[in-house]
């Protein structure tokens, strides 16, 4: 059963992932104005599933990042998939936007 809500688009960007006072840097791989999908770069443990982590996804197109309280909803090896739980109206206009640049270059949304 498919879950999905909006579209998402395949990206690449830098995202950093907050949790207490440890930061680290991701790539962002897959977007959507309602979560994100991020490569760690190793597999995923028992203990990467924070309740919640502070995200700055830092857009090419955009010079300020884009803030997010997101929660984790599934792994697979090295990725890791969030839900957004708290973001700003305005940074949600801004994912959409992202969306709609990504589909002008031609990638193909799904």
């Amino acid at each position: 059963m498919d879950r999905r809500v909006g579209l998402r688009t395949r990206t690449n960007f830098r995202v950093i992932a907050q949790r207490g006072s440890l930061c680290s840097q991701y790539r962002g791989i897959d977007v959507s104005p309602t979560g994100i999908v991020l490569d760690r770069g190793r597999p995923i443990g028992e203990f990467d599933w924070p309740l919640l982590m502070r995200l700055e996804l830092e857009l090419p197109e955009y010079l300020k990042p884009v803030r997010a309280l997101a929660r984790p909803i599934w792994s697979f090896e090295s990725q890791q998939a969030f839900k957004f739980v708290r973001i700003a109206d305005v940074d949600r206009l801004i994912l959409a936007e992202h969306l709609d640049f990504m589909s002008v270059r031609g990638v193909v949304l799904h």
